[in-house]
């Protein structure tokens, strides 16, 4: 890819980044506002405002994530695999935990947060209706997954130092967790923005890998297991409510 490292270029992925990552923002208020105009989009865009939902479930939001990368950090290195302490910035004069509050709500904003507004917020209530809350949830995290694929080709972001593979694999895993959340709480979007923004900002707080060119990531595989075996659980939470439901 050495045709692709040159200072203009690199500007130019990460100006293409920058408006990706609102694609599917923008997707869903496109197709919203063909179907119902400007009050349909005005109505799906408050949504995140809804903050009515018992306290558990924000509590999942922003805890799981840590237990979910807290779980890798130190099984893997427990079966020979090196992770770093830490990927932000050394030089950054306070801690870690400290700089992670206000990453957090970048995360929120611009860093990933924005996309459950296509992922949840649109696709995934017509399509579990359509097929059932698994088989949309996993479709909905390997398109996710799938969506991400530029981002191994863009020279200096970074995602190529990790397989991809396993990445689609946790996205695909994970969804089952956002449509838990999503529809245990009564479909806030609020909440799987926040589980969104809280996983971002564990990977570089609790990380499982160096994201640094040459070095070997083989514990992003651990990462992607653990969040296959917290999938599974999850899609068992999911089939066993969802008979509950039929049976009532």
């Amino acid at each position: 890819m050495k045709g692709f490292e040159s200072p203009s270029q690199r500007k130019t992925f990460s100006a293409y980044k920058s408006v990706g990552a609102f694609a599917p923002l923008l997707a869903a208020a496109t197709l919203i506002f063909r179907k119902d105009r400007w009050a349909g989009v005005k109505t799906f865009l408050r949504q995140v405002f809804d903050f009515r939902a018992k306290p558990i479930y924000y509590a999942v939001a922003l805890l799981l994530p840590i237990a979910i990368h807290l779980i890798p950090h130190y099984l893997a290195p427990a079966l020979g695999f090196e992770v770093a302490n830490t990927l932000f910035p050394a030089e950054i004069p306070v801690s870690p935990i400290i700089f992670a509050i206000p990453y957090f709500f970048l995360m929120l904003l611009i860093g990933g947060g924005q996309e459950e507004f296509g992922w949840r917020g649109y696709a995934q209530q017509p399509l579990q209706e359509k097929i059932g809350i698994i088989p949309a949830s996993l479709l909905i995290g390997f398109v996710w997954g799938l969506w991400h694929l530029p981002l191994w080709v863009m020279p200096g972001v970074g995602n190529s130092t990790y397989p991809f593979p396993a990445f689609l694999m946790m996205t695909t895993s994970i969804s089952l967790v956002y449509a838990w959340i999503f529809n245990k709480s009564g479909q806030k979007l609020i909440l799987v923005i926040l589980f969104h923004a809280m996983n971002n900002t564990a990977a570089p707080l609790i990380p499982f890998l160096h994201a640094q060119a040459g070095k070997p990531e083989t514990a992003y595989w651990v990462y992607a297991g653990v969040n296959v075996l917290v999938g599974i659980i999850f899609a068992v939470l999911i089939n066993k409510e969802t008979k509950s439901k039929l049976i009532k």
